[in-house]
């Protein structure tokens, strides 16, 4: 056999030829079996039913004579026909099924001692004349009882022959299922030891050049061109080592002519590689790291406080590493550079008692056949521009803090000039006041929003979840914003269902979310417009929704909408804080937050919460 394929097919046939001839073993002696057993059922059990069915007729018969000495007459002889009736019936069955010695001669003597015994009850029953209790049970005990009793002893005698006769047939049915079970157990064991046998020896006789093809790869592949494999068989594998063969020898012609030029190449790109001033880090598309350059060098070394071997290129003891794998292997998934700017894309790392922060950046590499070999990460050093955002950051909350008392003040003596409290005022002056009050409410708003997100950004903002009923959260909010609503003749509509999982969430940082949310919608749905607060459950969390049919919001501005002092083109808004704010309260509580809108067709603003419990302590 010189093809592979009819090795395989000849292996598989001859494994089937064994499991077919242990289950023709098997299936031939269950027949047999089966039979046994049948002959049980036919033969015996037949008369034993109805010889038992006979005595229990012939009872009732007996009992019929004693309820016409108790004056039943007619109970008594309708008891007669029916059981006469049914004996005669069972009497056939037994009669036309004898099977064993000594059973004919049983019956013959049953058939005729029951013919005598209803001769004499039906005399009994219907008496010439008229007699007495005490005749009748006299000729009761004195004729009818021994005729019972004999034929009774009779039925006993039929019914013993064929339970020993059955005991018998269950004993023979019982050593053929043990020889049965002993003869299949001794084929089985032979053929699972042939199979064992052949399997070993075919395994051997295929795997073997395989193996020896397999280690003469790796060492190809490490580098070493002089190998030859000897390998005789006709087969597809014959075949496949006389390529190899060939193969081999074209490396080592190429290895000859494209090494040093390869050589160069690749010092080439170390050395672009090294040149780069942010560290640089080189894996393969199974996320092993294979190159990095002298700027990633250091700091993994002062990460882990020096302790580094030379030519270690794992990130196992990095405090960024599990980041920097996370990245690699989406890059390499999604097939797309992962080069996020908000905080997920940030890397702190810890270098002596201080902390840098850098910017994760992944992209993944392709040859030039367009084949993923790999990715690059670059990590790009912004603890400068972090630490000048937490001084702005500081500095807005130390000024807000710091005009905070004087706005108050402000506000208290425009209340007191436009309330009359220092004289009265002609038109032209409320006017001012009244802008000059509204304009102090929008820097006192401006504030609030400003210290709430500095707060946040400097981490002083604590923030203390608790288990809340999604349904308490939407119909609070619906009840604060109603009277509003109502006013610009817009509907708001309660989609939070009570069977909703409880959600973990801050009661006043939701409160701010849901009123930032629910203030805009309102501010840019037109009159009769609708504005819904939806929720449903997806994985172990919780997902609102705000959703307006308001004039939407353009898409370009859609991707810095959560910016801070975002304003969208010609549409008069609030401070520009609002939607920063809830986007960093909604993640502090662990939560995401993303919109859809289309000009002219509404808005929808979607958050998450994390599943306060398990569906046990549901509502």
């Amino acid at each position: 056999m010189k093809s592979l394929r009819r090795k395989l097919a000849f292996s598989y046939g001859l494994l089937i030829v064994f499991t077919l001839a242990v289950s023709i073993w098997g299936i031939y002696h269950l027949v047999h079996l089966g039979r046994a057993v049948d002959v049980i059922l036919v033969n015996n059990y037949k008369s034993i039913l109805a010889a038992e069915n006979m005595k229990e007729a012939l009872e009732r018969i007996d009992s019929s004579a004693m309820f016409f000495v108790a004056s039943h007459e007619h109970k008594a002889r309708q008891q007669f026909a029916d059981n006469a009736k049914r004996f005669a019936d069972e009497f056939q069955v037994a009669a036309s099924n004898v099977t064993e010695p000594g059973e004919a001669p049983i019956v013959a003597d049953i058939s005729t001692q029951y013919a005598a015994y209803k001769q004499q009850i039906e005399q009994f029953l219907n008496p010439p004349k008229i007699t007495s209790t005490s005749e009748q049970s006299a000729a009761y005990f004195a004729q009818l009882e021994p005729a019972f009793l004999a034929l009774k002893n009779r039925l006993d005698d039929l019914l013993r022959l064929n339970q020993q006769a059955m005991v018998a047939a269950s004993e023979r049915a019982q050593a053929q299922s043990w020889k049965a079970e002993v003869s299949t157990a001794i084929v089985a064991i032979l053929a699972l030891v042939l199979a064992l046998a052949f399997a070993w020896r075919f395994t051997s006789y295929i795997v073997d050049p395989i193996t020896t093809l397999t280690e003469k790869a790796r060492r190809i592949g490490e580098g070493d061109f002089e190998q030859q494999i000897e390998i005789e068989s006709q087969d597809e594998i014959g075949v496949l080592a006389a390529e190899f063969n060939r193969m081999a020898a074209r490396l080592r012609d190429l290895r000859k002519s494209d090494y040093w030029r390869i050589l160069i190449e690749q010092k080439k790109s170390d050395a672009v590689i090294a040149s780069i001033y942010e560290p640089v880090i080189v894996t393969d598309a199974r996320g092993h790291v294979i190159k990095v350059n002298q700027a990633a060098e250091h700091l993994f070394t002062a990460s882990r406080n020096g302790n580094r071997d030379d030519g270690d290129l794992s990130l196992s003891g990095f405090t960024a590493g599990e980041r920097i794998m996370r990245a690699v292997q989406d890059a390499v998934t999604m097939q797309r550079p992962v080069a996020a700017e908000d905080e997920a894309a940030l890397v702190p790392v810890k270098i002596g008692g201080a902390e840098q922060s850098y910017r994760l950046r992944t992209t993944p590499m392709r040859d030039e056949e367009g084949r993923l070999i790999g990715a690059v990460t670059v990590l790009e050093d912004i603890t400068a521009i972090r630490e000048v955002d937490r001084l702005k950051t500081d500095f807005i909350s130390v000024a807000s803090g710091k005009l905070r008392e004087p706005l108050h003040t402000l506000q208290l003596a425009l209340h007191a000039v436009v309330s009359g409290y220092t004289g009265e005022l002609n038109d032209q002056q409320m006017e001012m006041l009244a802008d000059a009050r509204q304009a102090a409410e929008q820097l006192e708003e401006i504030m609030n929003d400003l210290l709430e997100l500095a707060e946040i950004e400097s981490g002083t903002r604590h923030i203390s979840t608790e288990r809340m009923r999604p349904s308490d959260l939407a119909r609070a909010a619906i009840e604060r914003y109603q009277p509003t609503a109502e006013c610009k003749h817009v509907k708001l509509e309660n989609q939070v269902w009570p069977d909703l999982p409880w959600v973990m969430a801050d009661r006043h940082a939701i409160k701010s979310v849901f009123d930032n949310l629910l203030s805009n919608a309102i501010r840019h749905t037109g009159r009769d417009g609708i504005i819904k607060i939806e929720a449903g459950e997806r994985g172990d969390r919780v997902y609102f929704s705000v959703r307006d049919t308001g004039e939407g919001i353009p898409e370009e501005s859609l991707p810095n909408l959560f910016s801070r002092f975002v304003q969208i083109k010609g549409r008069p808004g609030g401070t520009g804080l609002g939607l920063a704010l809830v986007k960093r309260l909604v993640e502090a509580q662990g939560g995401q937050i993303s919109v859809e809108s289309r000009v002219g067709e509404g808005t929808t603003f979607t958050f998450s919460l994390l599943e306060g419990g398990p569906a046990s302590v549901r509502s």
